[in-house]
């Protein structure tokens, strides 16, 4: 068969596309029954080739059926062929189309199915053997821009398709211009045996298996590897990126060109285009705001200070019903009130209005009718503080809507809310501070300690005086710090994003307090260490420079005993630090295992467990409670008076 193939049972094709046959030259006398092989076809070459030519069929509704007919006969062979059909390849006679379809999917396939299976295990095999060659990217390589880049070998005319102009007249073929015949070739370095890619980390040599290209800026020579870049050049063969053409360069020439090292794109500001547009918006809300605000001034004014007509007319003697009509017509003088019968429901909360039950009320500032619900906040009274000149401050009650509020007040409220700092950001600006300051500090007490430890040049009493000085200001600093540390801790929430956030905070300044504090309880220790009785090289009276300001007549033992106090403190403060780590540690580890214990469901180990994480608690709460009872602040207190008394029997020795 042919390379068309009938599919399940449906009908390809319609007979409006077939011409009716022609009449034969010749008739071929054959019975219906005896068919011969060409008895199914749509007619005999003859015919076909007429058919076709004749044109489109007269009757439309004539089908499929009544083309195949079993002999090159006329209308009754047409009639008798619409009635019976035969296999044109094993002559098997038909009743219907559909028949005849099926039995040609069924019977004759295009190829049976071993041949189908051969034919595909040959194309197998030749791709298997085509992967054995040279590998495909290989060959793409060599062929590597060819599309992309303008040819090297020679000018490549491209023609356009010619375009037909009125008149049945056809557009010359218009020519694109060559990238090699516009851009100069003057700077071209010239090809030589035995040339080498201009590349410092390629080095191979160029010809015909690396290739010899020039780069269309610099000129210089390349392998086809290292120009496989493209940019835009002028005439010149200098960086044209509007009005260039598209040439092969180099990667220097491609990375060095204006705008590739750039790290911001081009930039257009849309500011004030967005500005422009807001501010119409912007404006008209201003408008409206100082429209508000001056309706407010003004009654404001009238309440505070009412007209002297007013009190005229009056005597100073009102009824409240009286009272009220005074304040109402002030109040209608600043903005029109809208008529209560017009309005039936609240434009807010469009709850119907009642006599009795559901009243209607004025804005002071636009005049609207709305409700006083208080749940839905439609209206309400706004408590103004006048300034007055003589009994002080006036209260008045204004009632505004809903929308008069927020715009007069919106403003404002919300630079009050900027300006307002919760109680956790102003701890934590405190604590900030008092960082800031110790880090002032701290270099200044750093050089004094180095002074006090030089071995070759003895302190003087102005440097331990001042160095004194700074510590006992350092020792008030961190006393501070601590403080605000653990009112940021203590602080109430009921948020756990919060506690924790506090609770990172505190363990923070905790860390910076075991840093920093190191070198104030070092200068104890060179204070102690420079005693009478340890002392080598010694003055004229027999005590070192050291000795002579800390120890002096009757307050060396006290001070001694200070700083051994100071000093076994700070011992065992390290020592219960270390046994309150691994406590903790021993206590994460048994935590693990409990839940590990309740993932596998073993119960009788989690009680257990859960024993020994009590006792750890219990330990653990036990050796907190003793680093907390550790007075360090009076201990230092103690060590710093003896200091300063030092300090002041030394000047009156002088």
């Amino acid at each position: 068969m042919s390379g068309r193939k009938l599919g399940g049972g449906r009908i390809l094709g319609s007979g409006k596309s077939l011409a009716p046959p022609a009449p034969p030259a010749h008739h071929r006398s054959s019975s219906l029954t005896s068919a011969p092989e060409s008895s199914l076809s749509l007619s005999s070459r003859d015919t076909t080739t007429s058919a076709l030519a004749a044109g489109p069929l007269s009757d439309p509704g004539q089908d499929l059926s009544s083309q195949v007919s079993l002999e090159n006969g006329g209308a009754s062979t047409v009639t008798a062929a619409s009635s019976r059909l035969v296999c044109p390849i094993c002559n098997e006679e038909m009743m219907t189309l559909l028949q005849l379809n099926r039995h040609l999917d069924d019977n004759h396939q295009e190829l049976p199915a071993v041949e189908q299976d051969e034919v595909k295990n040959w194309f197998n095999k030749q791709v298997i053997k085509a992967k054995k060659f040279q590998p495909l990217a290989v060959i793409n390589q060599k062929l590597k821009g060819l599309d992309v880049f303008e040819s090297n070998e020679g000018p490549s005319v491209s023609l356009l398709h010619p375009t037909p102009l009125p008149g049945n007249r056809v557009s010359s073929p218009e020519r694109r211009p060559d990238p090699d015949e516009v851009v100069t070739r003057a700077h071209w370095q010239k090809s030589g045996y035995n040339d080498l890619c201009t590349e410092p980390s390629c080095g191979k040599r160029l010809g015909s298996v690396n290739g010899s290209v020039n780069c269309r800026k610099c000129g210089r020579l390349f392998c086809e590897d290292h120009t496989m870049y493209q940019m835009k050049l002028s005439r010149s063969a200098q960086h044209e990126p509007v009005r260039g053409f598209w040439c092969r360069v180099c990667e220097t020439c491609y990375k060095s060109r204006d705008g590739y090292n750039d790290h911001n794109g081009y930039i257009r500001d849309h500011t004030n285009d967005f500005l422009a547009m807001r501010r119409k918006t912007v404006d008209r809300q201003y408008l409206e705001i100082s429209r508000l605000e001056k309706r407010l001034t003004k009654l404001t004014h009238l309440l505070a200070h009412p007209p002297e007509e007013v009190l005229g007319n009056n005597g100073g003697i009102l009824s409240l019903a009286g009272q009220k009509n005074q304040r109402k017509l002030l109040e209608q003088s600043v903005v029109p009130w809208e008529e209560d019968t017009k309005v039936l429901k609240c434009p807010f909360c469009q709850q119907e209005f009642g006599s009795w039950s559901f009243r209607r009320h004025h804005c002071r500032l636009c005049g609207r009718v709305v409700c006083a619900d208080p749940r839905t906040g439609c209206s309400s009274e706004v408590g103004l503080n006048v300034a007055a000149k003589k009994t002080g401050d006036l209260a008045i009650d204004i009632r505004m809507c809903r929308d008069c509020k927020t715009t007069v007040f919106s403003k404002k409220d919300f630079a009050a809310e900027a300006l307002h700092k919760p109680p956790d950001q102003r701890a934590y600006e405190n604590l900030l501070q008092f960082e800031r300051g110790i880090r002032l500090l701290l270099p200044n007490f750093q050089r004094l300690l180095l002074a006090l430890q030089d071995p070759d040049k003895p302190p003087s009493q102005i440097q331990l005086a001042e160095a004194s000085k700074v510590r006992k200001r350092l020792i008030d600093s961190f006393g501070k710090y601590d403080i605000a540390a653990k009112r940021i801790r203590n602080l109430p929430t009921n948020s756990p994003t919060q506690k924790k956030l506090q609770t990172a905070i505190y363990q923070q300044s905790a860390n910076f307090l075991n840093s920093h504090m190191l070198p104030l309880k070092t200068l104890p220790k060179i204070l102690k260490h420079a005693s009478p009785h340890g002392s080598n090289g010694v003055p004229g009276n027999g005590r070192s420079a050291l000795a002579n300001i800390k120890y002096n007549d009757i307050d060396t033992s006290s001070q001694v005993s200070s700083g051994s106090a100071v000093s076994a403190m700070e011992a065992e403060e390290k020592e219960l630090r270390e046994k309150l780590i691994v406590l903790e540690e021993q206590k994460f580890f048994v935590g693990e295992m409990i839940a590990d214990a309740n993932k596998r469901r073993k119960f009788e180990e989690v009680a257990s467990l859960s024993a020994n994480q009590a006792d750890l608690e219990r330990e653990i709460n036990s050796l907190q409670g003793m680093i907390s009872q550790l007075d360090f602040a009076g201990a230092y207190a103690r060590e710093q008076a003896a200091l300063n008394g030092s300090t002041s029997s030394l000047s009156l020795g002088r």
